[in-house]
């Protein structure tokens, strides 16, 4: 089936991309700037440049499709949220009913469910997902864990800051076996209708990853510590929102585990089998690709 890929440049899109493609599906990209897309995807894909907020440019990007696949990214502000998350994801609903789309497969997140709706993103996500299950089309919903993705973003220079007691817990995922997953999930029909949560292969606080990531790719760096209330002054007197934002997701994440998401992992383990790439694992292939 041909997909429409709706987030397909950033971090954790561009693997799914790149794995669909390996796959063989034939795909086409919305973009709000379809020449920043092509340098990354050349013309193994189409481009349709539009909106989540714009519904016609949606219905026009998502003709001739038979399939969905959504990752959206909404902030820093609350507005930015709603408008993108939640709204955002309506609209694709909508054009897809109107067109007839048989499937929409969507990233959400293991603790961003109607259970931890006090944050501004779990919030918007589960509305979302609401929407999605209401609309009567055949949908996928995926649940994954912290990425090994995010480690490498919160090196600066010789160290790693990260914010919060350390204390919480992670099953740090591959984007790449993510990517595996979501094509499955466009192949089969055995996921249809179903939200899985999504787990790596061993579980370990935000430092514990971190100081792994760091041994391998940059030895001489270190782990430093902020606490929560700490990091908030320095976004506060920072006048930042996208930093303000940052730091109240991972105050968000220094209360909320994997030990207290809504789904556990069971069936998704059962259909697809536990995601393999341990942290140590894609801190190697990270290296090796910064390297060549």
């Amino acid at each position: 089936m041909k997909i429409l890929i709706v987030g397909g440049t950033g971090m954790l899109g561009r693997p799914v991309v790149k794995q669909l493609l390996a796959d063989g599906f034939p795909l086409r990209l919305l973009t709000t700037h379809p020449d920043k897309a092509k340098r990354l995807f050349g013309d193994k894909v189409e481009y349709a440049a539009g909106d989540v907020g714009d519904i016609d440019s949606l219905r026009a990007a998502i003709a001739g499709c038979e399939a969905v696949y959504v990752n959206l990214k909404g902030g820093p502000t609350k507005a930015d949220y709603i408008r993108i998350e939640q709204d955002g994801a309506k609209n694709i609903y909508l054009a897809a009913k109107d067109t007839g789309i048989r499937k929409i497969v969507q990233i959400g997140g293991a603790e961003f469910t109607v259970k931890y709706a006090r944050h501004i993103l779990a919030r918007t996500k589960s509305e979302a997902e609401k929407a999605l299950v209401e609309s009567g089309m055949t949908y996928v919903i995926l649940r994954p864990s912290w990425f090994c993705e995010s480690l490498p973003l919160v090196l600066q220079g010789r160290k790693a800051v990260f914010v919060g007691s350390g204390k919480r817990s992670f099953f740090f995922l591959a984007a790449a076996d993510y990517a595996k997953i979501v094509s499955r999930c466009f192949q089969s029909e055995i996921a249809d209708n179903k939200a899985l949560t999504i787990f790596g292969p061993e579980p370990m606080p935000i430092p514990e990853a971190l100081r792994r990531f760091l041994v391998i790719v940059k030895p001489e760096a270190k782990v430093n510590h902020l606490s929560v209330w700490l990091a908030r002054l320095v976004a506060m007197t920072s006048f930042s929102k996208g930093l303000k934002a940052a730091v109240d997701l991972m105050a968000f994440f220094d209360k909320h585990d994997d030990a207290d998401v809504e789904f556990p992992p069971d069936e998704a383990d059962r259909l697809f089998g536990r995601s393999r790439t341990t942290v140590d694992e894609w801190a190697k292939a990270y290296k090796a690709g910064i390297q060549t």
